[in-house]
C-alpha cells in the first residue's frame, strides 16, 4: 500500500512553499534540492497561483494540474499508480480546496444526501490513495482548526466540511501527520517548520522516523526521511 501523509497548517504556514524548500530550510534555485519535478506530480486543488515560479520545472499538463474535482483527482492518482512508475510522489494542495468547492460551487442547496456525497468523496479519495503502489507517497495538504480534546484542551486538527467528516477525524486514516508552525521574527524574517509529533494536535509519525520534534518545512526532507525509514526508493 502507498503512504499517505498529512501536511497541515494555517494559511500562509509554509505548506505550498515546502515543495521547493531545500532540506536545510533554504530556498536556493541555483542549488535546488526541493521536490524533484521529474518524479513528482503537483495537483493544485486550490487553483491559485503557487508561491513559487512554475516555468520549466513545473509544467501544466505534465507534472502540474489544477482541479478540485475529487473524481478527477482519484482517477489521476490511480493512473499514476498503475502507469506512471517514474512518479514517486503526488501532492494534493489542498484537500480543503476540494471540500470548499464542492460546498460553495454546488448549484443546488446542499441536502443531507449532498453532505453525505461530500463526505464519501473525501473519505474514498483517502482510502483509494492508501491502496496505491507501495513506493508512492501521497501528500495531502490541509488547513487547520481548533477542537477540544478529551482532556479539555484546545488542540489543532484538519478542518473539514460537514459533521460526518468531523466525527471521522480524517487523520485516523493517515499514518503520518505533520503540522506546520512559524517562529516569528521581529523584521518579518519568519522561520517555518514542521512538527513531527503531537503537540496539542493530531500530529503523529512512526517511532524513530524523525530524530527531531521540529524540522525545516522541507517536503524533500520529509520525503527522503520516509523513504529511508520504510526502505523504499
Amino acid at each position: 500500500m502507498a503512504i499517505t501523509v498529512g501536511i497541515f497548517s494555517m494559511s500562509g504556514g509554509g505548506k505550498s512553499t515546502s515543495i521547493v524548500i531545500n532540506p536545510d530550510g533554504t530556498y536556493n534555485p541555483s542549488e535546488y534540492k526541493g521536490m524533484n519535478p521529474e518524479t513528482t506530480v503537483y495537483i493544485n486543488a486550490d487553483k491559485k497561483r503557487p508561491p513559487f515560479p512554475l516555468g520549466n520545472s513545473w509544467v501544466k499538463g505534465k507534472n502540474y494540474f489544477e482541479t478540485s474535482d475529487s473524481d478527477a483527482i482519484t482517477l489521476m492518482v490511480k493512473g499514476i499508480s498503475e502507469k506512471g512508475t517514474n512518479i514517486k510522489s503526488v501532492i494534493i494542495d489542498t484537500i480543503n480546496g476540494i471540500m470548499v468547492d464542492k460546498e460553495m460551487l454546488e448549484s443546488r442547496k446542499l441536502t443531507y444526501d449532498k453532505w453525505m456525497d461530500l463526505a464519501k468523496d473525501i473519505y474514498s479519495l483517502i482510502t483509494d490513495c492508501n491502496s496505491l503502489r507501495e513506493d508512492l507517497i501521497v501528500y495531502l495538504f490541509g488547513h487547520v482548526t481548533l477542537y477540544t480534546d478529551i482532556d479539555g484542551n484546545e488542540s489543532k486538527c484538519l478542518i473539514t466540511n460537514g459533521k460526518k467528516l468531523e466525527k471521522i477525524k480524517l487523520e485516523s486514516k493517515l499514518p503520518i501527520v505533520l503540522f506546520g508552525g512559524v517562529e516569528r521574527g521581529t523584521q518579518g524574517n519568519n522561520k517555518f517548520y514542521f512538527e513531527t509529533q503531537q503537540n496539542r494536535s493530531t500530529g503523529k509519525s512512526p517511532l524513530g522516523m524523525f530524530a527531531d520534534f521540529s524540522i525545516p518545512n522541507s517536503l524533500s526532507l520529509v520525503d527522503s526521511t520516509i523513504r529511508e525509514y520504510y526502505k523504499i526508493q
